[in-house]
């Protein structure tokens, strides 16, 4: 077998995502324990959760990725509408959360639509971009693209999830940006998402102070530790404790309270407390082989749906890291966004692997 050959590439970018669930598994089952025992009386209660959802998205891979891609997109139409009305559904009987209106209570379980958007957008964008009729200008393919995306995007602003709103906007970019529609097109997408992005957020004084602190540098110099600066501050504490090799796996003192949100948000801090810098840097390296082999596979796929379907899916793995690690260290604002395969959310985790699922769908003749 060839270095250089495609079924190679797809091995080790299968490998990468097996080493950070792995990866994953293992820190969740000491970043939750003492919150699940405080909550719930279980030290195992979120791990059992995230194990759940692990099994159920591999489920949902192995189905995905034995049906043609073809037959999949023929219910684009159909997904992002029906995720367009649960998303509107959301903002009336959702229950709030931490200040945002964004689950749904299923009883044993709640959802968040928001995470499922992310794929039925890339399976979307990538549909109709691909489809190939004659009279179908640049100008057309994009307003059809990206119109109920952004509808989408803008119902999950009024949540508010600036977060999930920003990483939809991203991947609606990165698709039309490598496709084939002329380079002015994905500029306006930006251009259409920050204005909305900036009227919500002056809006909400909470959202203005995070961005204005980050701004201002002042947790750089050590104001207002316990204060605003308080969960950067204790992310910092957390990963320069560990050192080169950290502190050893179950050792995290931050998860006793000291840092909230410690196994989703806050798990790349975990990351360094318990395996150091080392541990972190065997994170980046397999999120760069991720990465690195995804687009690959992107630029070798001969079929315009499909390689739009996984720069999508690329992208998303993307920007989601360089938020969660740049957040944890204070080089972005903290946006609440959990590091893909490895934080703890249910939702999160399922929709991944529904991406992953259409990245690996069979190729149609």
């Amino acid at each position: 077998m060839r270095v250089d050959s495609l079924d190679f590439i797809k091995r080790l970018n299968i490998f990468s995502i097996l080493f950070l669930i792995s990866f994953g598994i293992l820190l969740n089952v000491s970043a939750s324990s003492v919150e699940g025992l405080n909550l719930y009386g279980d030290n195992f209660y979120f791990i059992k959760r995230h194990l759940t959802a692990i099994l159920l998205g591999v489920l949902i891979f192995n189905i995905l990725k034995n049906l043609n891609t073809e037959f999949i997109s023929k219910f684009s139409s159909l997904s992002i509408i029906t995720i367009c009305i649960t998303l509107f559904l959301v903002l009336t009987y959702g229950i709030v959360v931490g200040g945002s209106r964004r689950w749904i209570d299923l009883g044993i379980v709640n959802f968040q639509p928001s995470e499922l958007a992310k794929p039925l957008i890339i399976l979307w964008v990538a549909k109709q971009i691909s489809n190939d009729i004659s009279d179908d200008s640049d100008i057309k393919k994009f307003i059809r693209s990206i119109f109920l995306p952004l509808f989408c995007a803008f119902l999950v602003l009024l949540e508010p999830d600036y977060g999930t709103f920003a990483s939809i906007c991203f991947i609606l970019f990165s698709q039309i940006f490598f496709s084939k529609i002329k380079i002015i097109y994905p500029l306006f997408t930006i251009v259409a998402s920050l204005i909305p992005l900036y009227i919500v957020a002056k809006s909400s004084s909470y959202r203005l102070n995070r961005i204005n602190t980050w701004l201002s540098g002042k947790c750089d110099i050590g104001v207002d530790l316990l204060g605003d600066c308080f969960q950067l501050n204790q992310s910092r504490i957390a990963i320069s404790s560990g050192g080169l090799f950290g502190l050893g796996p179950g050792t995290s003192r931050a998860r006793w309270g000291s840092l909230p949100n410690s196994y989703s948000d806050f798990i790349s801090s975990i990351i360094g407390e318990e395996y150091g810098f080392f541990g972190l840097f065997l994170i980046v390296l397999a999120f760069f082989i991720l990465l690195t082999t995804t687009f690959l596979i992107a630029i070798k796929e001969k079929n315009e749906m499909k390689k739009l379907i996984v720069v999508g899916f690329g992208s998303w793995i993307f920007f989601q890291t360089v938020i969660n690690l740049g957040g944890a260290v204070g080089l972005i604002p903290i946006t609440g966004i959990v590091l893909p395969f490895v934080s703890y959310g249910s939702s999160a985790m399922i929709s991944i692997f529904v991406a992953l699922g259409l990245m690996y769908s069979k190729d149609y003749e």
